[in-house]
């Protein structure tokens, strides 16, 4: 029952564009501004997709995860990866291309594109701690890296789950085409055509 009477409260923890200050608020917009980010949500979806689709491991998920990570790092220090929105549109698009080919890519290749894709994304989600103090920061990361995985995890497994069912080529061409449309939307307001 508090679970509900604080629900308004952390919804509004994390849609703010302010830093965390405790940990609590911190590990909510770690695990909730990846979700609520239709292009990190694409882009974390489909790792897992294609991760389920090669079916060698979680290897690729925990590279996107770390990646993520050392993104967060590079934007609280003092140096800058320019054009962040462009690069987090190209490796949405890019990952819903490899769904629609649909051919398994070694793990060594797959853990290097979602490495340099989950460098960006964390980039790009680290812009709320610029201000933070370290414990909401580190409670920051750990949501980031849970709902990372969980969703990483959870898409191959239910592309591991499904192989056998017939629509399983449709639903990849769908998940496909709806994350590159997520990929061309970040695109397009990353050049600032639309807000």
């Amino acid at each position: 029952m508090l679970a509900f009477l604080h629900a308004p409260a952390l919804a509004q923890t994390l849609v703010e564009e302010e830093p965390p200050k405790t940990f609590a608020e911190g590990f909510i917009q770690g695990v909730g501004l990846p979700v609520i980010g239709v292009y990190h949500l694409a882009a974390m979806i489909g790792i897992g997709i294609l991760v389920g689709i090669a079916a060698r491991g979680i290897l690729p998920v925990l590279a996107f995860g770390a990646a993520a990570i050392v993104g967060v790092a590079i934007q609280l220090s003092p140096y800058d990866i320019p054009a962040d929105g462009a690069f987090v549109a190209l490796t949405t698009m890019l990952i819903g291309i490899l769904i629609l080919i649909r051919r398994p890519i070694s793990p060594k290749v797959a853990s290097a594109i979602f490495a340099v894709a989950g460098l960006v994304h964390g980039y790009s989600l680290g812009a709320v701690l610029i201000g933070a103090e370290t414990v909401p920061i580190v409670a920051y990361v750990t949501g980031l890296l849970v709902a990372q995985t969980a969703l990483g995890v959870a898409s191959c497994a239910l592309v591991l789950g499904v192989t056998k069912w017939p629509a399983q080529r449709t639903a990849l061409v769908v998940a496909g085409c709806l994350i590159m449309v997520a990929g061309g939307v970040a695109a397009i307001q990353a050049a600032g055509l639309i807000s």
